[in-house]
């Protein structure tokens, strides 16, 4: 018994120890607590809640605890049950709690009511967060002051950082007051969107919002120390909105500049807001001066917004544009862009006066198909009269286009059906041609197996692969041309109007491979319907073919039955590469194939065999030529068609690396390939022309290589027209021995980049952030994408020390002329372009386009352009334009999107050759 209450007295001894010790380390001052005090209101004591019978401030548990013990004491009613126990708490008393912790040490005054926190010191509460080397905070007086770090000489070294709702403020020092939130900081800098602001005091007003600076300057550039600035004396922020100044003027690298602004409102909200677009200065040897983009920004609701801007030269040119934009979130998106142009070169009674008037329509709509599953709409319509594109004199690009194209498209598809509904328009504005077509209809069936069983099981029959599918087409097309007056314009839309449908019902069965050989049966059935026919007549008195057409509903049909043969080759040669300097293995792929095919006669109805010269030649000419949909051939086929593709590639070794990383694979010839056919069922001219084409990639990847040639294995006569005689028949062994060239074609593209592949670009936070966002609409990416393309040199990239690309296009052929005569034809160009740094802030290029028919370069622009971190210098240079508009500007500019209207420009033009 004795030993029993022994035991139980050291028991209790070693609790009462326990929680001594959890006691004193819980008010630790150098841990990171919850501050108890600061739940009541930083006042007079007698404002602090205490609990009855005790005048102890009390701790979050006990709050905490009151809390629950509040709600278990009320009854169903909702009343409180009366206890002796109760707490009063002061109706100012903070919304949560105040957390703070220093490195160095914590002093709470007593007798004063403050707390100050020593190195490194940090205190939150809600949304603000204090980081600074010195803070005090006054319990009575509601305030905190904080300071950043002295040197040994008293001046700040570093300085502390604060944050309050939206705010990011760095500052020397600071005075806040806890119950207003209302504060003021001296040589502070804070940071809103692309400003950075520093003020030699600022006053903040308490809402986390808003606030005054004195003796300010405000910048882009993102230094200490920044390379310019706008100075003034007073100035007012409200973070995401708006910034108001008096009076400021730049400075240069701390310099004064001695012009300045009388007032300045600088608008800093985010997102879509309406205002003005500022113009910019520009001269043209033929317009005059000018004020180019002027204009008004509208926002109208949430869904739509509309742009107004306009050109203005001294001679009297203008041009309005209109730029109405929707959208609907998850439905569809949507612009319209308006362009009216009024030119005038030089003045009235001159003799190179000239006075143009033209307008071009844009419209662009994308639907969302979230909003309707199956169902999609789309348009990009791009049109105008054909003289706009040579008076535009902002694009150099836009001069030589003579090309226009508009598609708008409706299409639905269900399970394994789709119904497409469209309307395309193309422009040649150097004929000023212009082809409708309106509608174009098309319904596809994918392919259906109508005697395959419902519940497939086991092995299926062969006849259950049999698939049949069906492609409709619905066609109608009509022409003008855009110089005619609206009455000729309404008369040749009548007479140009064609039409025309096309059906065509494949058959294939999926047979089983007979080893290595893939067997692919498979029958067609076409039919197409014309609008019109041409009847064609030799005319002995004027020596040429006379033609009528004769309108009505005509149909051709056409059947086919193929089977095709294909399998696949593979060769592989060994090397030692110690014996051949790093070569591996090379190997071979050949895919040769083979196809039977027989077409019967069916459209012999539909030639006329006609003299088409006064020679006497008499050839085969279809009644539907002219038409949408092309004609039927007038001869059958029974025969071979044939050909082999080839893959060859090696495996090489980096010479003394025997890892897996030192093993590379390279594409010698990525394919080559040639095709023709043989008709068994022909009288004359039995083997078709030969069809080879390469393609390959060289220097790793660098340069493809892309060529194409038709060889006609027949001789010609005096006139180029075939004649039943092989190339090889009576010729000595040679080139000229295998066949005619008739056509060919050869593409070269390259491209080259230099610099350190290794290094990873880097970011910087001055550089311009894309302008192609997502958010614009399409007409405003192909606004900004001509920007882009007329001034370069704003969007260079100089961690690329230089980059070049070229690409080489060459082919000729032999047409068929009005005459019935044939003329070769040969066109070739050469696209270049590149750049190259001259120092590492300066930076060279230019881009141009040669063509060798013409013999001269048709298109070049050039320019230089300076790196000044948060600025940028650039000249752009238009040297050389077809028939178009040459140029030079010159703009200095800062990168910051929120200053990009301000700029330094002068720009000027002159219109010819």
């Amino acid at each position: 018994m004795f030993d029993l209450c022994k035991n139980t007295k050291k028991y209790i001894l070693t609790v009462t120890v326990g929680i001594f010790c959890i006691f004193v380390n819980a008010n630790n001052v150098n841990e990171k607590l919850t501050v108890p005090f600061v739940y009541g209101p930083l006042t007079n004591s007698d404002t602090i809640p205490k609990i009855k019978g005790n005048n102890k401030v009390p701790t979050a548990q006990e709050i905490a605890t009151y809390d629950s013990l509040q709600k278990l004491q009320q009854g169903d009613s909702g009343k409180p049950i009366v206890d002796t126990f109760n707490v009063n708490f002061s109706k100012d008393s903070l919304d949560a709690p105040v957390t703070r912790q220093a490195v160095d040490s914590a002093v709470f005054l007593v007798e004063e009511k403050k707390f100050i926190l020593y190195g490194k010191a940090n205190t939150t509460y809600l949304d603000n967060d204090l980081k600074a080397d010195y803070i005090r905070m006054d319990n009575k007086e509601e305030t905190l002051y904080a300071r950043g770090l002295l040197d040994s000489t008293g001046k700040i070294e570093q300085q502390l950082s604060m944050k309050t709702g939206d705010q990011n403020i760095t500052a020397d020092s600071i005075y806040f007051s806890t119950k207003t939130k209302k504060g003021i900081s001296h040589n502070s800098r804070t940071k809103n969107d692309e400003l950075f602001i520093q003020s030699t005091k600022t006053k903040s007003l308490g809402d986390g919002k808003s606030f005054f600076g004195y003796d300010n300057k405000f910048t882009t550039c993102n230094l200490d120390e920044p390379h310019f600035c706008f100075h003034t004396k007073k100035i007012k922020v409200i973070n995401n909105e708006l910034a108001v100044s008096n009076y400021a003027n730049p400075e240069f690298e701390g310099v004064p500049i001695p012009i300045g602004i009388p007032f300045g409102i600088y608008p800093m909200k985010k997102g879509r807001h309406s205002g003005f677009l500022p113009p910019q200065f520009t001269a043209n040897e033929d317009l005059g001066l000018g004020l180019e983009g002027l204009g008004y920004y509208k926002v109208i609701n949430q869904n739509w917004d509309l742009m107004f801007r306009t050109n203005i030269y001294s001679y009297g040119s203008w041009n309005l544009i209109v730029s109405p934009s929707y959208r609907k979130r998850y439905k569809y998106n949507g612009s319209v862009n308006v362009n009216i142009q009024n030119t005038k070169f030089n003045f009235k009674g001159d003799a190179d006066y000239t006075k143009n008037r033209s307008f071009n329509i844009g419209w662009t709509h994308t639907a969302d198909t979230r909003a309707r599953p199956g169902v999609s709409f789309s348009a990009n319509v791009n049109a105008g009269k054909s003289s706009f594109n040579t008076f535009n004199p902002n694009n150099p690009y836009r001069n030589i286009s003579n090309q226009m194209y508009s598609s708008i498209t409706w299409s639905k598809t269900w399970e394994k059906y789709n119904l497409t509904v469209s309307a395309n328009h193309n422009q040649n504005t150097l004929l000023n041609l212009v082809n409708l077509n309106l509608p174009e209809i098309g319904f596809t069936v994918q392919t259906l197996y109508p005697f395959q069983r419902k519940d497939v099981a086991g092995t299926p029959k062969w006849y259950e692969k049999i698939g049949i599918a069906y492609n409709g087409n619905f066609r109608s097309q009509m022409a003008f041309r855009d110089n005619q007056p609206l009455k000729e314009i309404l008369r040749t839309l009548k007479d140009t109007f064609q039409w025309g449908a096309s059906h065509n019902i494949p058959i294939t069965i999926a047979l089983p491979s007979l080893g290595p050989i893939q067997v692919g049966p498979s029958v067609s059935y076409e039919e197409r319907t014309y609008g019109q026919k041409i009847l064609r007549q030799w005319n002995p008195v004027s020596k040429k073919v006379d033609t009528t057409i004769r309108k009505g509903v005509f149909q051709a049909r056409q059947m086919g039955f193929s089977l095709s043969l294909a399998t696949a080759i593979y060769g592989t040669f060994n090397a030692n590469p110690k014996k051949t300097h790093g070569l591996m293995a090379v190997r071979h792929v050949i895919r040769p194939n083979v196809g039977i095919q027989y077409t019967p006669n069916m459209n012999a109805k539909n030639f006329q065999y006609i003299q088409v010269d006064s020679f006497g030649t008499r050839a085969p000419l279809s009644v539907f030529d002219g038409n949408l949909y092309s004609s039927f051939s007038s001869q059958k086929f029974g025969g071979l068609n044939f050909g082999i593709d080839n893959n060859i590639e090696m495996k090489t070794r980096k010479k003394g690396d025997t890892t897996k990383e030192g093993i590379r694979k390279v594409r010698i010839i990525d394919g080559f390939s040639f095709s023709s056919a043989y008709n068994f069922l022909a009288d004359s001219l039995q083997l078709s022309s030969f069809n080879f084409s390469i393609r390959s990639t060289l220097a790793d990847g660098k340069v493809n290589i892309t060529a194409g040639a038709l060889v006609d294995p027949y001789q010609t006569d005096s006139r180029g027209s075939r004649i039943n005689k092989f190339m090889w028949a009576n010729q000595k062994f040679g080139i000229a021995s295998f066949g005619r060239f008739v056509g060919a074609n050869l593409a070269l593209s390259t491209q080259f980049k230099g610099g350190d592949k290794t290094k990873k670009e880097k970011k910087n936070d001055n550089t311009r952030t894309s302008d192609l966002s997502t958010d614009m609409s399409l007409d405003e990416q192909m606004r900004m994408s001509d920007y882009i393309n007329s001034h370069p040199s704003e969007f260079v990239d100089f961690s690329i020390p230089w980059d070049l690309s070229l690409s080489l296009a060459m082919n000729f052929d032999r047409a068929l002329q009005p005459d019935y005569t044939y003329k070769t034809q040969f066109n070739a160009n050469v696209n270049f372009s590149g750049n190259f740094t001259l120092t590492p802030k300066w930076k060279l290029g230019g881009s141009g386009y040669y063509d060798f028919r013409s013999g001269r370069v048709q298109q070049m622009q050039m320019f230089l352009t300076r790196e000044m971190h948060c600025w940028q210098l650039s000249i752009n240079v238009v040297p050389i334009a077809s028939g178009g508009f040459k140029s030079f500007n010159i703009t200095l500019n800062p990168k910051a999107g929120i200053l990009r209207d301000l700029k330094i420009n002068r720009t000027r033009y002159f219109y010819g050759d």
